[in-house]
Formats: structure tokens, sequence, C-alpha cells
């Protein structure tokens, strides 16, 4: 097998599951998007949740290590109520099509500046188009100025094209997050 291979066999077995049916509605197809903040239960209930996740680890995952790691709803229940975490959704209709989580923290090291940091950042292919990315970009940092935070940091996969966006928008490279496994 080639090096990436089985990765791109689920990115393609992802791809047929999370398309845009053919059937759907054209009025639907059109509508803009909405962003407004989403409770835990609300995004993990959504009857596309699972396929949202799917896409979003078929294009984002660049740690082999996480494969098959599922996403922890109590975890970001807890997270969500210590006030930590800010999950934020893209709405076309009533379809959940977008995520996003806002991280608040102090950085103790720095004086107990609060900065914020997206812990998910991702819109479905399929509802790229009409901006909807940006838009989620802009409603993060909303988030994280009406928190206090100095500032955002977004995290965006080595080669993505939310790597190549991010500059034209305002943003700069600050660091470089590399990974070891332990386990």
């Amino acid at each position: 097998a080639t090096a990436g291979g089985p990765m791109r066999q689920l990115r393609r077995r992802i791809s047929a599951l999370v398309r845009v049916p053919d059937n759907r509605p054209p009025s639907l197809a059109r509508m803009e998007p909405t962003i407004r903040t989403i409770t835990v239960a609300e995004a993990f209930d959504s009857p596309v949740f699972a396929a949202l996740c799917d896409e979003y680890r078929a294009e984002s995952l660049r740690n082999p290590d996480m494969m098959g790691a599922l996403p922890d709803r109590e975890g970001y229940a807890r997270m969500v109520d210590a006030g930590l975490l800010h999950p934020l959704g893209v709405f076309v209709g009533e379809e959940l099509v977008g995520l996003c989580a806002v991280l608040i923290a102090p950085v103790l090291h720095f004086g107990g500046k609060v900065v914020a940091s997206t812990e998910t950042l991702f819109v479905a292919e399929a509802h790229r188009a009409g901006g909807a990315g940006l838009k989620l970009l802009h409603a993060a940092e909303e988030v994280a100025a009406e928190a206090g935070a100095g500032g955002l940091y977004v995290t965006a996969p080595t080669g993505g094209r939310l790597e190549r966006l991010l500059p034209r928008v305002g943003y700069h490279e600050t660091n470089r997050i590399f990974f070891r496994g332990l386990l």
C-alpha cells in the first residue's frame, strides 16, 4: 500500500457519504447560512453530526494516532459548563453544516492574559461557496472579543485551504505545532 493509501480511501468513502444529495430542494441549496451559539446536545444530537465529523476528520486529520477517536460529548459538556468552551454552529435552513469550538483561557505564564483558540473550525465542503467559513471565523472572533481575549489563535491543517486563507484575512503565523506519539 502507498503512504496515505488508507487515508485516501477513507476520504473518498466519507466524501460519498456527506455530499449534498441530488434531491435536495433548490431553495435549500441557495439559502444563506446562519451562525449561532449551539449547545453540546444540539450538535451531538443532529442527524448529520456523525457525517460532519467524518468529513472533518477526513479533511483535517494529519495525525494518524488520532484515527478512530470519537468526539467526547461529556468532555465538551464539562468544558462548556466551566465557561472554557463556546460552541458555534453553521446552519443552512435547519441543517447543521459546520462547527466551531472556541476555547477561552488565561495564559498564566504571560500574566494571565486571556486568549482564545479554535479547537474545531469546519464547514462541510458542499456549503463553503457562500462564505460560511469566513462568517464562522468572524463569529469565533466575536466570541473571543466578548470574553475579553486579546486575540484568537486558529489552527489549520498543514497544506489545507484554511492555512492558505488565514493570511489573506489578517492572521499571521505565530507558532508551529509538532506532535510525537508517546503511547
